[in-house]
């Protein structure tokens, strides 16, 4: 999270972090970088596009069993999805547009689930986990 928070605040662009959790989990932190990597990366990857609402809002609560989170970004343009997947928006794209998959990957190993929204220029990746 730290790499993260510093790659954004490079950027000029604020992570605002809401954390319910206990100091430990049954997820190992390989897969949990591999989430909040991945999300986080594209997160910031989107609003360095923009000039104004220059903010990622990140929410991570455990209760019971269940790992919930949440990673909410403004952007610009189109996000194309083909099928299930979300097309790259990088200028390069034989390098991204794993990141989804990979979160994906993880999930299925804690029998999760994610929940992607757009409305009104709001990126919103929700994710649930059975820790």
């Amino acid at each position: 999270m730290n790499l993260k928070i510093q790659a954004a605040e490079q950027q000029n662009i604020k992570i605002a972090l809401d954390l319910s959790i206990p100091e430990k989990m049954d997820i190992s932190s390989f897969d949990l970088a591999i989430i909040l990597g991945n999300l986080l990366d594209n997160a910031i990857e989107a609003v360095a596009e923009l000039e104004k609402e220059r903010q990622i809002k990140t929410k991570i609560n455990y209760d019971k069993g269940r790992l919930i989170i949440l990673v909410e970004n403004p952007y610009q343009g189109e996000r194309v999805k083909v099928g299930n997947r979300y097309l790259t928006t990088n200028k390069e794209p034989s390098q991204h547009g794993l990141g989804l998959e990979n979160v994906k990957s993880v999930l299925q190993k804690y029998d999760g689930s994610m929940d992607i929204n757009q409305r009104s220029n709001i990126f919103s990746v929700s994710l649930l986990l059975f820790v």
